[in-house]
């Protein structure tokens, strides 16, 4: 299953999900047909996979941030390096950068009964309230879903646009993730 999910992955970064077919797939992963559909019934099962394996790695990586002693002081720095393990997949990881834990090119939900966003929101809101104390007064799940869709969506439109306008979308990100994040942990 993992070498089906992996020649998926590799296969996104270099065609569009329309081009992908499961043929391409299983060559490029070496089993034959029979085992593809034994582990997923199309390339949308794939690529549902590859979006949890991706939300899960990440949530691994920055997990391991908070309990390995290298997480900064503050939480404004913490969020930083948050994102910055985030922009490191993208870079890392075969497929995270076209298929990540919230971004289904079929408009489906990896599983109908989950709200990624409400998911990540969740575990990272635990994360940091775990650490840092909240002083504000804004409602808290709320403020770290909300923060997990606007950072998805401006990081996905820092890949579209002019790679000039790039650091201009990502600055923008950090600030209004930032400023949504400090209703939560700043004093009023």
């Amino acid at each position: 299953m993992t070498a089906i999910v992996d020649a998926c992955a590799t296969l996104l970064n270099d065609y569009d999900y329309d081009d992908i077919t499961t043929a391409r797939i299983v060559e490029l992963a070496g089993v034959p047909i029979g085992s593809f559909y034994q582990y997923f019934p199309d390339k949308r099962s794939v690529v549902h996979a590859l979006a949890l394996r991706g939300m899960e790695e990440y949530l691994g990586r920055v997990q391991t941030l908070f309990t390995e002693g290298r997480l900064a002081p503050t939480w404004r720095e913490a969020v930083q390096q948050v994102v910055a393990v985030y922009m490191r997949m993208l870079v890392e990881l075969p497929g995270f950068g076209r298929v990540r834990f919230s971004d289904l090119l079929d408009g489906h939900r990896l599983d109908s009964s989950v709200d990624q966003y409400e998911l990540m929101a969740e575990r990272l809101r635990d994360l940091f309230l775990g650490r840092f104390a909240v002083r504000g007064s804004a409602p808290v799940t709320l403020m770290f879903r909300m923060a997990a869709q606007t950072a998805d969506a401006m990081y996905k439109l820092a890949e579209r646009v002019e790679p000039d306008e790039r650091a201009v979308v990502l600055r923008t990100a950090d600030g209004v993730i930032l400023g949504m994040l400090a209703e939560v942990f700043d004093p009023e």
